[in-house]
C-alpha cells in the first residue's frame, strides 16, 4: 500500500505553514544525516512487521521501499513526510512516527469502500512512478500541465490509491463506472467544507480542511468551494499547490499576487517537505489553467 502519513503531520498548523522564512517559524534541527541514515531505522521496523517478507530500499530513491508481504502483495512505501515530518518537530517520538509508517502501509485497513474514495491531486510523475511499482494501473486522469486527478480511499491511517481491479470489484464490474467514482469521490470531498479553515494574508490567504488536510488542495476541484470564497476572491485567482497538505490562493488583480505566489512557492519547494507542484495555476472564468513562468 502507497502510504501517506498524514494523521498527525497536518499541515503542521496554518501559521508554520506560511514558510519558516514568510512567517517567521523556525524548524527544528535534523536527528538524521540525511533520509537514507532514517531509511535503516525503517527498514529495521517493517522487518519485524507480521505477514512482511522483505523489504528492499529503491536503487533510485533513499526515500522509497519495496515491500513484499508473504500474501504475495507488493507495497511500496514513501519515507519522504515521515523524515521531513522529524525534521520539522525534532521533539516527536521517532519510534512512534515509524510505526505509524509500519501501520499504514503493511498493517491490517478497513476495506475500501464508496464512503472513504476520495480525489487527490499529484503529479503525473507520483503517479507514473506508483503505477510503475505496484505493476497495475491506477485510477487517474489528467488535471493540468503535469498535475493528475488520483482516486483514492482515505483510511484511518493513510491515504492509497485506488487500483482498477479495485474499483471493478468496488461496483460489481468488469469496466469501472469513471464517472460514478468521480461524483461519489467529489461528494465525498464537499462534506468536508464545513471544515475548511483560513488563514488570510495581505494577497491571499491559506486553505486547510481540518483534521484531512491531504485533502486541502482537492477543493479546487468543488464549485462550491469557490462559491463560497466568492466575497473575499471575486475575481480571477492564482493557485498555488507546494504541499500536499496546502492550498494557496492569491488575488490576480493585486499586482502583488503573483510575486507572492511565485515566492511562497519556492521557500516551500526550499524547505522540501511534502511537496506537491511547483506550478503556479490560475482559476479564470471558471477555468484551472497553468500560469507560464
Amino acid at each position: 500500500m502507497w502510504a501517506i502519513d498524514r494523521r498527525k503531520a497536518l499541515a503542521m498548523t496554518l501559521v508554520s505553514a506560511l514558510g519558516s522564512r514568510i512567517g517567521g517559524a523556525a524548524a527544528g534541527q535534523p536527528r538524521f544525516a540525511d533520509v537514507a541514515e532514517f531509511r535503516e531505522l525503517v527498514i529495521a521496523a517493517f522487518r519485524k512487521a507480521p505477514g512482511v517478507k522483505s523489504v528492499v530500499a529503491d536503487p533510485g530513491d533513499p526515500a522509497k521501499l519495496a515491500i513484499s508481504m508473504n500474501d504475495g502483495r507488493t507495497l511500496v512505501s514513501d519515507l519522504s513526510n515521515a523524515f521531513g515530518y522529524l525534521r520539522a518537530y525534532p521533539e516527536e517520538d521517532v519510534d512512534q512516527t515509524i510505526e505509524r509508517l509500519v501501520r499504514a502501509t503493511a498493517g491490517e485497513q478497513n476495506k475500501v469502500s464508496e464512503g472513504n474514495v476520495v480525489v487527490v491531486i499529484r503529479t503525473q510523475r507520483y503517479t507514473d512512478f506508483v503505477a510503475k511499482t505496484l505493476k497495475t494501473e491506477m485510477m487517474v486522469e489528467p488535471f493540468v500541465a503535469d498535475l493528475m486527478v488520483l482516486y483514492m480511499a482515505d483510511l484511518p491511517d493513510a491515504m492509497t490509491p485506488l487500483k482498477r481491479q479495485e474499483v471493478s470489484e468496488l461496483q460489481n464490474t468488469a469496466k469501472p463506472d469513471v464517472a460514478r467514482l468521480h461524483r461519489i469521490a467529489l461528494n465525498n470531498v464537499r462534506q468536508l467544507l464545513p471544515k475548511v479553515v483560513r488563514q488570510d494574508m495581505s494577497t491571499g490567504a491559506l486553505f486547510g480542511v481540518k483534521g484531512n488536510e491531504m485533502l486541502s488542495p482537492s477543493l479546487i476541484l468543488l464549485d462550491e468551494f469557490w462559491e463560497s470564497i466568492k466575497t473575499k476572491f471575486p475575481g480571477d485567482v492564482l493557485i498555488a499547490l507546494p504541499r500536499k497538505d496546502q492550498l494557496f490562493i492569491f488575488d490576480a488583480q493585486n499586482p502583488d499576487g503573483e510575486r507572492a505566489a511565485r515566492a511562497m512557492i519556492r521557500v516551500t519547494i526550499e524547505d522540501n517537505f511534502n511537496l506537491l507542484s511547483d506550478k503556479l495555476l490560475a482559476r479564470r472564468g471558471g477555468r484551472i489553467v497553468l500560469v507560464p513562468d
